[in-house]
């Protein structure tokens, strides 16, 4: 039967790699939905910037060009009769957090040195233009996830602490400029001032990161059997996984030549070639149904998975069905003024009602009646361990032999 990956018997002093301890136990097996993960991150993020620089790259320039001076329409008229935020005010918040994040990297034992700090910063800014676009045109979020990780165990190999803090650093910048370009974007149809917006993003992040902290050491601290059933944590499962795979391994050992995931490598070409095959159909052989396709929508969409799960998916598919095409086509109208009224109310809703949940019947332990859409998702296949074909013979081996 398979077997949880002892990180413990891999690991030397410090938390570093220990090659030795590495060889004497066992080589890292992902299982398919990870390997596709890791394999679609990779396409996904190379696509975004094939196709917004093929789709979008002379609007882009055009853009940057006339930014001062853009054909105001009527949203931009209306708009300058609010105070603007200052360049300054960026300017501001940027050398600011940058120095308190080199300050935390180096006043404490990360693993980070300063020169991975700034590369894990540059990295999000090389993303934000082409994450963004595909954003604004589907809501699909692309992440660095995967990629920085990946980055960061070339740069700093052998240590763990300091891959994830790199991690940390890229994925959440890139991650805050999408929500804060967003958020612009919904205020400049609603008429809010910029400078309002500005400073209720700050204000909410500073306040938010104090909250944080202080829910996960009251967690930490107040329940017992942390990361497991029935509070398993599966963003928490994610992302110490990455740092095994990443950290302490390594892509060099799992990805690089040699290795059973080197194949992955090919997904890099993938992203490329898909978005450039698509702007071959559609621009010069004139080929209509390839208009209907994007290729960072479908590459990115599988990086939910894991931790989402095939409910998480099926669930999406059944509403986005129902809502974007059945009723779109039936009833436009209604589609056109509630359909995404409809989905921020869901969201509310969901959110309130994890609150009353928890406060209600979680914290004071109250027996709540059983029924499959609590237990059923723990009965499965997967939630066993037993979602095997093969069994290993008796003095076989699992994967290769000699490694």
């Amino acid at each position: 039967m398979q077997k949880a990956y002892m990180v413990r018997k891999i690991l030397g002093d410090n938390f570093t790699f220990d090659l030795a301890k590495y060889k004497a136990y066992s080589p890292i097996f992902f299982s398919p939905a990870l390997a596709l993960n890791y394999g679609l991150s990779f396409a996904a993020l190379i696509s975004s910037i094939v196709h917004v620089g093929l789709f979008y790259g002379r609007e882009i320039w055009n853009r940057f060009r006339t930014a001062s001076n853009q054909e105001p329409d009527i949203h931009l008229r209306l708009m300058r009769a609010y105070k603007e935020a200052p360049d300054w005010w960026y300017l501001a918040l940027l050398m600011s957090t940058l120095a308190l994040g080199l300050a935390t990297c180096l006043g404490y034992s990360s693993q980070l040195p300063w020169r991975g700090f700034f590369a894990s910063n540059a990295i999000s800014m090389v993303f934000v233009i082409p994450t963004c676009m595909i954003l604004a045109i589907s809501n699909i979020v692309l992440s660095l996830n995967v990629l920085s990780p990946f980055l960061a165990g070339l740069m700093i190999p052998g240590r763990p602490i300091g891959v994830m803090i790199f991690k940390v650093f890229s994925t959440i910048t890139l991650g805050q400029a999408q929500t804060y370009s967003g958020d612009l974007k919904l205020a400049h149809y609603m008429k809010v001032p910029p400078w309002v917006t500005f400073w209720c993003q700050i204000v909410a992040t500073v306040w938010a990161a104090f909250v944080q902290i202080a829910v996960m050491n009251w967690t930490l601290g107040n329940i017992d059997s942390v990361c497991e059933l029935p509070l398993y944590l599966p963003n928490g499962r994610a992302f110490f996984s990455s740092s095994i795979v990443w950290g302490v391994i390594g892509p060099r050992r799992l990805f690089g030549a040699g290795p059973q995931y080197a194949v992955f490598q090919y997904f890099w070409l993938i992203g490329a070639a898909v978005p450039a095959i698509l702007y071959l159909l559609i621009g010069y052989l004139n080929f209509r149904p390839a208009r209907h396709f994007n290729a960072p929508i479908m590459l990115g969409a599988m990086a939910w998975l894991p931790p989402a799960t095939p409910f998480s998916f099926s669930s999406w598919a059944i509403v986005g069905f129902v809502f974007n095409w059945w009723i779109r086509r039936r009833w436009r109208g209604w589609w056109g003024t509630y359909n995404y009224i409809t989905a921020a109310g869901l969201d509310a809703g969901l959110i309130l009602g994890t609150i009353v949940v928890f406060f209600a019947i979680t914290l004071p332990r109250v027996q709540v009646l059983k029924w499959w859409g609590h237990e059923g998702v723990f009965e499965t296949v997967d939630a066993g361990g037993t979602g095997w074909l093969r069994k290993v013979a008796e003095g076989g081996t699992f994967g290769p032999s000699e490694w």
